[in-house]
Formats: structure tokens, sequence, C-alpha cells
């Protein structure tokens, strides 16, 4: 069998067996930490986008902020609902970026694995994302039409599509539309390795059907895309998740196998887990490349994440990270990164990250370190 039919195969089967899609592109950890599916907390039921009520009604339960700032006693929070079926949502980030690196010697290499670079690159500051949503529902809690556009620099349609619930058996669902191939912890940066490099990012969205169920703790969901415009190629998913709540010492595991077919030549597989202990969330992935396709990125085997991130104080979360993405001939990178996120309030959060990103010294420009400052308003 060769190493692409052994991929699918067991990741397939894992997927079946476990009958679990990957938590969605918000924050991986907050589902760790809860408890909670991506469906409890947004109407795209993969995850990211638009809240629903859920996290409104139990933001300080999940966020645990500060609650600090001055609102008159009878101001009331915006709970995302226009009329009684219409209702919109958004994200605004607004990020200053720092990046250092080192002047190349004679041979153009610069040293390798440095926690600090020589000179600035640049320095900016700009909105990183800018975010609406939008959720029609002509049924209530059956059918409903929705929308992600990012406004960032004009306007783009990031997701739009008819979602049908109630039809199928073990609350299952049928998504028609433009969407995010549902694959891994779908981590909100796309940068990552086992983002950029695993294939599935936040900026190809595609045309197709979902279809899923959502039993209890499980999630399982299975997609088919247009693929690659021009051809006649397709692309397929299939995701799979579990969150269990109430164990005993941990409170929460969390686990999950992705397997995803973007071309004839490319195939990748996930599987990844999360848990708690303490104050602690700890999330890793491990995601397996085949690519024989005559690219660049035909050079990566695998990419892994690891993630710690610390409750302290009741409001301030610190995170840390480690990726390692495994290159042909030797290349391999890392990345590293250290960050403290305080909740300030329900729909306020900064955000301060410093990150290392090491490679051969033969390749300056991935050999930098950046510090992020930045805000993000959500509603």
């Amino acid at each position: 069998m060769c190493t692409r039919q052994l991929i699918g195969a067991t990741v397939l089967g894992t997927a079946i067996a476990m009958l679990v899609p990957a938590p969605g592109h918000a924050e991986p950890y907050l589902t760790v930490r809860t408890g909670a599916k991506c469906s409890d907390c947004h109407s795209n039921l993969t995850g990211g986008g638009k809240r629903t009520p859920f996290p409104y009604i139990h933001a300080h339960d999940v966020l645990h902020d500060l609650q600090i700032l001055p609102l008159p006693a009878r101001v009331k929070s915006y709970d995302g609902q226009i009329f009684s079926r219409l209702s919109l949502g958004g994200d605004l980030r607004v990020r200053n970026k720092t990046q250092w690196s080192d002047n190349p010697d004679a041979q153009g290499r610069v040293r390798e694995n440095r926690a600090f670079r020589g000179h600035v690159d640049f320095n900016e500051t700009d909105i990183h994302e800018a975010l609406l949503y939008g959720q029609l529902d002509l049924w209530p809690d059956v059918l409903s039409v929705y929308l992600d556009e990012d406004v960032t620099s004009g306007a783009t349609t990031r997701e739009v599509f008819a979602l049908l619930r109630g039809v199928l058996p073990l609350d299952g669902y049928v998504k028609a539309g433009r969407f995010f191939t549902p694959f891994g912890l779908e981590l909100h940066d796309d940068e990552g390795f086992v983002r950029a490099n695993g294939g599935a990012t936040f900026q190809n969205s595609d045309e197709g059907v979902e279809i899923g169920i959502m039993p209890g703790p499980f999630f399982l969901t299975a997609a088919v895309t247009d693929g690659v415009q021009g051809d006649t190629d397709v692309q397929s998913a299939i995701n799979a998740y579990a969150v269990i709540d109430d164990v005993p010492v941990v409170r929460s595991v969390l686990a999950g196998a992705s397997y995803l077919r973007q071309a004839s030549d490319r195939y990748a597989a996930a599987w990844y887990a999360g848990t708690n202990l303490w104050h602690f969330t700890m999330l890793g992935e491990f995601v397996l490349i085949d690519d024989r396709s005559d690219t660049a990125a035909a050079d990566d085997q695998f990419a892994s994440y690891a993630e710690v991130d610390f409750l302290a104080f009741d409001w301030l979360n610190v995170r840390g990270i480690f990726e390692f993405l495994k290159v042909a001939n030797q290349r391999n990178r890392t990345h590293y990164a250290i960050g403290l996120e305080p909740f300030i309030d329900v729909f306020l959060q900064p955000r301060i990250q410093y990150r290392i990103n090491n490679a051969p010294g033969s390749e300056p420009d991935l050999n930098t370190t950046e510090l992020v400052f930045e805000l993000h308003v959500w509603f």
C-alpha cells in the first residue's frame, strides 16, 4: 500500500470509529478549557465566525474577563440580534508588528537558532482583520443563510452558504455554498506550519457541499469542494473530534483526526488532542503531508504544533507555542512564541506576542524575530 493510501485508510478509519470535525478557527484552547464544542459557540457549526447566543450569555464564564469598563447599570451588552431572525457579528484586529533579522555574511548565511536578531526590518501598524458576519433565519433552527465578509481592504466574501438542520438523524446538518474546508485544529494563524503547510488556511475557501452529525460530545463532518479552478478534480475532507467534559482531574479532553485530499498528488492527515490540568490548558497537533507535486511545498514531510495556556489571576491568558516543520534535505524550520492575552471585557482583548522564527542559515529571510501588539474587538 502506498503512503497516501495508508494515510487515507488510517485517518478515515480513525474518524469513523470516533464519530468525531476539528474545532473551529476561533481559539481552540477555549474549546478545551470550557468543554464546549465549536457548534455551541458559533453559527458556522465547524467553528469560527459569528457567535451564537451561548458565548454572549456565558461570556464571563468562558472568557474570565475583568469587567472593568465603567458601564451604566442599565446598559445591556450587544447580544448579536438585530431582529428576531437577523443577527450580525464581527471581528476587528488592529496590529502593530516589529520584525528583526541579521545581515548575511559573505556566504549569504546567518547564525541559526537565535532568540534575538541584530536590526529592525520594519515596524508597521495596520488593520490586520476586519470581518462582518450575518445570519438570516428563514425557518429558525431549520434553514438559515450565513455570510462572512472580509472588509479589511475592499470587500471579499469568505463564506456564504445555506445551512439546513433537523432533517438528518443525530443532530445532522447539510451546508451548501462557499466555506472553509474543515481540517485540523484550525488555529487562528495562517502562518503556522500546520495551517500554511498543511494546506488549509483562512485564505482558501471554496464552493461545495458539507454534511455532518453532532451527537452529544461528538462531531463528524465530510466536505467535497470544487478544488483548483479550471480543472476537473475536486477537494475532499473528513474532520472528526470529540470533547469529553467532566473528566476527573483534567476536567475535559479533546481528541480528533482529519483527512484532506487537495488534489490527486497532494494529501494531508492530522491528529490532534488537548486537555486541562489545574490552570493549564494543553493542545497538540501533528500533520502528515504527502505531496508529489512539482512545487517547493513537495519538500514538506510533516508539521507539528504544541501549545500551553496558563490562566493567571483568572483573567490573564499566558500562551507558549512551539512549532516544527520537517523539510527534506535537513531544511527544517521551527517557531517559538510566548504571549500575554488579558481579557479586559466581554468585547475587548489586547494581546502581545514575541515569536522566534528559525530555519537553515542559508535562508536568512526565514531567520527572524517578531514582536506583535494586537487589539481584538469582537461582537
